[in-house]
C-alpha cells in the first residue's frame, strides 16, 4: 500500500510531497522518495494504479500548483509530468482506463474550473482535453467507475450566483470523445440523494453506487444501474445504521461492498445474492473516521490513518487489518 501526499494539519503547512510504502505480509514500512518539486499531494482524487507504477495528479486549490508525476516503487524513483491543460482546482475526481487517468470536474473557489475534464497517458506524458465535455459545465463530481469502455462519472452541475444545483450522471467514452447523460428519473433516490450519488464499483455487468456515504443519513442506502438495459435497482435495506457520532467510510473489496455498522462492527453486501451479512470485528478505522488510505490486497482490508471528528481533527498515525475471506 502506497500512502502519499496528503495536506497536513499545522499551521501553514499546506500538502506534503512525501510518502511511505506499507507491506502487509512483514508488517513493516518504508518511506519512498520525495515527488518532484511543485507535485504536492492535496488529498484529491487524481491517482491511479497501472499494475507496475503509481500515477497521481493534484489541483491544490485555491493556492496551487497542479501537478503530476508516476512513481515506480521498484526502483523508488518519480518522473514529472507535463503540466498540461487542467489548472488549480479541487472537488474532481479520476478514473483509469488501463492506458490514461482520465480527470473531471472541480471548481476553483467560487467558480468552475476548465477545462471540465482532460486525459493524461503517463508512459508518454501526452495530456489531451476531452473537449466533449466543454458542454458540461460547472460540474462539482462524486465519483467515477471505469467499466471497459465508458467511465460514469456522477456529481451535480452548479451554476455559481444560483443557489440550486442539480445532479448529473454520465457515461464518457474516451476512445470516441463522445459522452451521453443518463436519466436519473427511475433512480430509486430521493432528489438529495440523487445529488450524493456515488459510483464506487463496476461488477461486470451493473455500476454500484453508494447514496448514504455522508454520515447525516441514517443508514447506508444503495443502488445499481445496468447501462445495457437502463434499468436502475434498489438494493436490500441494510441491516445497521450509521454510527451516530464520528465519520463512517465504505469500501469495495473486489466482488462486495463494506460499511460501518454501528460502532463495533461491519455489514457486506454482495451485488450477485442481493444480500448482506453483519461482522462484529470490534471498533475499527472504517466505522469512526473519515478520509482514510484504504486498501484491498485481495484478502485483507487495510485501512490506514484519516479524519477522527475531535477538535481541530487530528489525523492519527494508524490503522488497521482485516482478513476478509470468502
Amino acid at each position: 500500500m502506497i500512502v502519499w501526499g496528503g495536506m497536513a494539519r499545522s499551521v501553514n503547512a499546506g500538502p506534503r510531497s512525501d510518502g511511505a510504502a506499507y507491506n502487509p505480509a512483514t508488517r513493516t514500512w518504508r518511506r519512498i522518495a520525495r515527488s518532484p518539486s511543485g507535485v504536492l499531494g492535496d488529498g484529491g482524487r487524481g491517482a491511479a494504479w497501472t499494475g507496475h507504477r503509481m500515477v497521481v495528479w493534484a489541483g491544490n486549490s485555491p493556492d496551487g500548483p497542479a501537478g503530476g508525476a508516476v512513481y515506480d516503487p521498484r526502483t523508488d524513483t518519480w518522473r514529472r509530468l507535463p503540466n498540461g491543460p487542467l489548472g488549480i482546482r479541487e472537488n474532481y475526481v479520476s478514473v483509469w482506463t488501463g492506458k490514461e487517468l482520465l480527470i473531471f470536474g472541480g471548481n476553483r473557489g467560487d467558480t468552475h474550473a476548465t477545462p471540465t475534464a482532460a486525459a493524461v497517458n503517463p508512459r508518454t506524458g501526452s495530456w489531451r482535453v476531452l473537449k466533449a465535455l466543454t458542454a458540461v459545465k460547472g460540474l462539482i463530481a462524486n465519483g467515477a467507475v471505469w467499466d471497459g469502455r465508458e467511465a460514469f462519472v456522477s456529481g451535480a452541475l452548479h451554476r455559481y450566483g444560483q443557489s440550486e444545483a442539480r445532479p448529473i450522471l454520465i457515461a464518457f467514452n474516451p476512445e470516441a470523445d463522445t459522452f451521453r447523460r443518463i436519466s436519473l428519473v427511475k433512480a430509486p433516490v430521493d432528489l438529495q440523494q440523487r445529488l450524493q450519488l456515488n459510483p464506487i464499483a463496476w461488477t461486470g455487468a451493473e455500476v454500484v453506487f453508494s447514496t448514504s456515504s455522508d454520515p447525516l443519513f441514517s443508514s447506508t442506502g444503495v443502488v445499481r444501474y445496468n447501462p445495457t438495459t437502463g434499468r436502475w435497482k434498489k438494493a436490500r435495506a441494510a441491516p445497521c445504521s450509521l454510527p451516530s457520532k464520528g465519520y463512517t467510510q465504505i469500501a469495495w473489496i473486489g466482488d462486495r461492498l463494506v460499511a460501518a455498522c454501528g460502532t463495533n462492527g461491519l455489514q457486506i453486501y454482495s451485488p450477485r445474492t442481493d444480500s448482506w451479512r453483519t461482522l462484529e470485528p470490534g471498533p475499527g478505522p472504517l466505522n469512526s473516521r473519515g478520509w482514510s488510505a484504504i486498501v484491498w490486497t485481495g484478502s485483507d482490508l487495510i485501512v490506514w490513518s484519516g479524519t477522527v471528528k475531535k477538535p481541530k481533527n487530528p489525523t492519527p498515525a494508524n490503522g488497521a487489518s482485516l482478513a476478509l475471506k470468502g
